[in-house]
């Protein structure tokens, strides 16, 4: 069992509709589990790269913590040789100060840095695990779009949310985990200071906080969520829009692309505008309450010692040589003014470090709720990754997997075989869905080709759909060679990013290619057998990159895709329609290619005329209705090769006669100008010829 395989049992007991729980439960258990399942892909094993990182993360936090009670008591010395004239100690802690600041610059600019490494560590094992689950063999990619009511712009959850989701939790590591550990450090050293009663007390002040903020906090999660979906509908419509940039503008389409976008717009700039607004009111009390509330329980609890000194201190105050040690007004102790200004700067200093340290922990209750909106998208997205690699994947049938009763027979060695399969649109109905052909019946073997014919919508294309394993087998058997032997050519031509090389060699890639013993001069040959040659002097050679989908045209494309067949060489092709593009002539050329390399070819078109490439064609009837009848006829015998023979001597004789109905059109249109007073004899003759045709 692989990792992917063993990891889909830790997403079973997540629902993918499952609602973001509100947010007053931040740290609720669904999150957490959610969590901590990702942070297994995050940080596979103890022994990896992320987990050094993460070390050395926390390793520069506590050396910071440090650093500033340091530099907290050589603030407090610092003032103390001010207020005491001692220019000799004063000269000497500044060399101190500016010594120690080296250290403690390089601590903050590591932290920077190694929050931004270990959240590009994350996002590397995130997506390359997100991407060995969308791009393999199962095709989750398309079957994912089947499901587009569970999850909507599946490009804007792999590239735009898990970015978001690596950097909101390293940078909640780095935002919580010092706060932390200040809040450790300096409360240990405080209570030496301060008492335990004054430690209490500033974290029940915490504790209140916490409560107050957790009442009023918005959420912040949810409507992160929101704008994220809301971004990627309003990406969505522009690459609509420069994708079908020349349909639009043959269609004059620019005033109703205009009013999409606006609304697009509008509507998110609602939702901004909205959590704007949100988040005002929130910060209004949370500054007023971690700036300045804080900030004044600071300065009570620094003054503690210098007011109640008797309650914090039973020692006398020790006495440096040159220190003038006053009496207090009822002259019963000594005062150290300039000992108590020390101690005073050094509490003051903690106590506000302490009150940052609460408030940036209160500051992090809203990127814990962006995070939980993060972790449930990207959380999302991983469990509808794992769905769609269940071998009992449902196609979005809202009856579950018990609705797919259809059977797939692999490595068949006796061509390929449909058996009493119905051909159903996927949707929620599952079975009960849109019924294109039912119990679809035939076998095609090898070196015997098929044409499927019929009128546009009837059905062809999902015939091939449910070959390729696009589409669900509701009940049935398909019994088909292995995936290696089948080869499939869409009506549209797909041509990837790359040069002139990776165009022919696609789906392979160049080290496939060098793998399998070719190399360019081979390609060249193949070039040379569509009749694509030319291409070369054109385009310069191989290794030029293009924009190839706008550099071919309609012919040159399809022939593309027929130079791509004869590379991979396989026993079986499935061609949609695709010589709709190219004369008669190379219509011809191409078919009689196919049959001198022996391989077998399964035709998708509406153009009868194609039969005589073919040895069985399976004409399904009807035009875009429901549950179209289909016929399977075996071109071979000899009362269809008459019915062939007929069939095209009825369209050459009226292929003759098209000189007769041109001048007829023209004699008409000079009778409409009125240059005729009566249509000529001949044009009637004609007319009443067309009539018993």
């Amino acid at each position: 069992m692989d990792r992917y395989a063993a990891d889909k049992y830790l997403y079973k007991n997540f629902h993918i509709d499952q609602k973001l729980k509100s947010q007053n439960n931040l740290f609720n258990s669904r999150f957490l589990n959610q969590l901590i399942i990702i942070w297994r892909i995050l940080i596979p094993k103890f022994a990896s790269k992320n987990t050094y990182l993460l070390l050395s993360q926390c390793f520069f936090l506590v050396l910071r913590t440090w650093l500033s009670l340091i530099i907290a008591k050589l603030d407090g010395q610092i003032v103390k040789n001010i207020i005491s004239a001692n220019g000799r100690k004063f000269v000497r802690d500044l060399i101190y100060w500016i010594l120690i600041a080296f250290p403690a610059s390089y601590t903050n600019a590591a932290i920077k840095y190694l929050t931004n490494r270990l959240s590009l560590g994350f996002r590397t094992n995130l997506t390359r695990y997100i991407h060995d689950m969308y791009l393999d063999k199962v095709m989750a990619y398309y079957k994912i779009s089947l499901n587009s009511n569970d999850i909507q712009n599946i490009d804007q959850y792999i590239t735009n949310d898990v970015a978001k989701f690596c950097d909101s939790i390293c940078g909640l590591f780095s935002s919580m985990g010092k706060p932390l550990i200040d809040l450790v450090f300096f409360s240990v050293y405080l209570r030496d200071n301060l008492g335990t009663g004054a430690i209490v007390g500033i974290f029940a002040n915490y504790f209140a906080t916490a409560v107050l903020l957790k009442k009023f906090t918005p959420s912040f999660g949810k409507l992160s969520s929101q704008r994220t979906q809301l971004e990627g509908q309003y990406y969505n419509e522009h690459l609509n829009l420069i994708s079908n940039s020349e349909e639009i503008g043959f269609y004059k389409g620019s005033k109703i692309e205009k009013a999409k976008l606006r609304e697009t717009f509008n509507e998110l700039m609602g939702h901004v505008s909205k959590e704007i607004n949100i988040s005002f009111s929130y910060s209004i009390i949370e500054d007023y309450v971690l700036k300045y509330t804080w900030s004044a329980w600071g300065y009570v609890f620094a003054c503690l010692p210098v007011f109640m000194e008797e309650f914090f201190s039973s020692e006398t105050p020790h006495q440096d040589e040159g220190e003038l040690i006053e009496p207090t007004p009822k002259g019963n102790k000594p005062v150290d003014e300039r000992q108590n200004m020390r101690q005073f700067i050094i509490n003051k200093r903690l106590m506000l470090s302490l009150a940052d340290a609460g408030s940036r922990l209160m500051y992090s209750i809203k990127d814990v709720s962006e995070l939980t909106g993060y972790t449930n998208r990207v959380f999302m997205l991983l469990t509808n990754l794992h769905v769609s690699h269940s071998p009992v994947f449902a196609f979005g049938s809202k009856y579950g997997a018990a609705d797919l009763k259809g059977t797939v027979q692999r490595n068949y060695g006796n061509g390929i075989r449909f058996e009493s399969i119905p051909v159903i649109i996927p949707s929620t109905e599952g079975s009960e869905g849109v019924l294109l052909i039912d119990k679809l019946n035939f076998q095609v073997q090898e070196r015997k080709n098929l044409l499927i014919l019929g009128s546009n919508g009837c059905g062809k294309t999902s015939i091939a759909r449910i070959m390729a394993g696009l589409w669900p087998i509701y009940h049935g058997l398909l019994s088909k060679p292995s995936d290696e032997e089948i080869f499939y050519l869409p009506q549209k031509t797909y041509f990837t990013n790359g040069n002139l090389r990776d165009q022919i060699i696609y789906p392979f890639s160049y080290d496939d290619m060098l793998g399998m013993g070719y190399n360019d001069d081979h390609l060249y040959h193949i070039l040379r057998e569509v009749k694509l040659e030319y291409l070369l002097t054109r385009e310069g050679n191989f290794n030029v990159k293009k924009d190839w989908k706008d550099v071919f045209s309609g012919g040159e494309k399809q022939r593309m895709s027929v130079a791509r067949v004869l590379f991979a060489n396989p026993k079986y092709v499935v061609l949609d329609e695709f010589t709709n593009a190219v004369s008669t002539d190379i219509e011809d050329y191409l078919f009689e290619l196919l049959q001198s390399k022996k391989i077998t070819f399964i035709t998708l078109s509406h153009r009868p005329l194609l039969m005589k490439y073919h040895d069985y064609v399976l004409e399904i009837k009807g035009d875009t209705s429901e549950n179209h009848e289909w016929l399977f006829h075996d071109l071979t015998s000899e009362e269809n090769l008459k019915s062939i023979d007929n069939e095209i001597s009825d369209i050459q004789a009226k292929l003759d006669r098209v000189q007769e109905w041109e001048k007829r059109k023209h004699d008409i249109e000079l009778y409409l100008d009125g240059k005729y007073d009566e249509i000529p004899e001949s044009t009637n003759m004609v007319m009443t010829a067309s009539f018993e045709l």
